[in-house]
């Protein structure tokens, strides 16, 4: 049984954060919206989205 999903927020980095019926939030990256984090607070859910953004600018240094 799924929980519908609302639209919380967008950053600029490609982080997307939607809002559960059952309270949870709910972060993906646009890249892979199958890959989800899932959060209790909307903070963790922003927080979430900073791991992602130092995560990948970590790998683009490695890549260089």
């Amino acid at each position: 049984m799924g929980s519908e999903l609302s639209f919380v927020n967008a950053t600029g980095s490609g982080c997307v954060i939607f809002r559960e019926t059952t309270g949870r939030y709910v972060v993906s990256r646009e890249q892979e919206p199958r890959r989800q984090l899932r959060v209790a607070t909307l903070a963790a859910a922003h927080a979430a989205c900073r791991g992602f953004e130092r995560r990948d600018q970590h790998e683009e240094r490695l890549r260089a």
